[in-house]
C-alpha cells in the first residue's frame, strides 16, 4: 500500500491496482481495459468536482482493485441533498459522455462502456452510487438507521435477479462470468457491512 498526503488529503493506493491494470492490458490487446480505466477516472473526477463545487473536500481517498473510496472531511460535511448530488455526479458524467460519444461515433465500445458504467452505478445497491444516493434521500426523511435497513433490503432484492442473470449468462456463454462475479462481490460487501 502506497500512502501519501497531498494538500491535506490522505491518499492510499493499493499496489494491486496498477498491477491489475498492467495484467488486463497485457491479456486484452483490444484496448477495452484502457477505455474502462478512462471511463472510471472520468466517473471519479465527476464525484471530486461535485464535492469541491459544494465547498467540501475529501479527507481520504483510497484507490484499490475494486474502485475508489472517498471519505469526506468531517469538518466540511455536506447536507443530504449535497451528498445525493455528489453520489449521482459520477454516473451522470458517464451518461453524458455516452451521449456525446454515441452522437459523434455511434454505439462504439467506448460509448457502451460509459453507458454500462453509468447505468450500473445507478442501481440501488448500497455500495454503488445509486445505493448511496438512495441512502441519503431516505436518511433525510426517516433517519440513518431506517435508511440503512431499507437500502440493505432493496440491495438484496436488486442483487438476487442480477446474480441470477449473471449465472444464466455464464451458462449460456460458457465463459462470461463478469456479471455474476460483480453481483457476488457486491453481495459480500453488503454482508460484511452488516456485521
Amino acid at each position: 500500500m502506497l500512502e501519501l498526503r497531498i494538500r491535506g488529503v490522505d491518499v492510499r493506493l493499493s499496489l494491486l491496482f496498477p498491477a491489475a491494470v498492467v495484467v488486463l492490458l497485457s491479456l486484452d490487446p483490444s484496448g477495452m481495459p484502457l477505455w474502462c480505466v478512462a471511463a472510471s477516472a472520468m466517473h471519479e473526477m465527476g464525484h471530486f468536482l461535485a464535492l469541491f463545487a459544494l465547498g467540501s473536500r475529501p479527507a481520504a481517498v483510497s484507490v484499490g482493485v475494486f474502485g475508489v473510496r472517498i471519505t469526506q472531511d468531517p469538518a466540511a460535511r455536506l447536507s443530504y441533498g449535497g451528498s445525493i448530488l455528489v453520489a449521482l455526479t459520477g454516473p451522470l458524467v458517464n451518461l453524458v459522455t455516452f451521449a456525446v460519444l454515441a452522437a459523434a461515433t455511434g454505439l462504439t465500445v467506448p460509448a457502451m462502456i460509459h453507458l454500462t458504467m453509468g447505468a450500473f452505478n445507478l442501481l440501488p445497491v448500497g455500495p454503488l452510487d445509486g445505493g448511496q444516493a438512495l441512502t441519503f434521500a431516505l436518511a433525510g426523511r426517516w433517519g440513518t438507521e431506517t435508511a440503512d435497513r431499507a437500502v440493505h433490503l432493496v440491495s438484496i432484492l436488486t442483487l438476487l435477479p442480477l446474480a441470477t442473470a449473471g449465472f444464466y449468462l455464464l451458462i449460456r456463454s460458457g465463459y462470461n462470468f463478469t456479471l455474476l462475479a460483480v453481483s457476488l462481490y457486491l453481495g459480500l460487501l453488503l454482508l460484511f457491512k452488516k456485521r
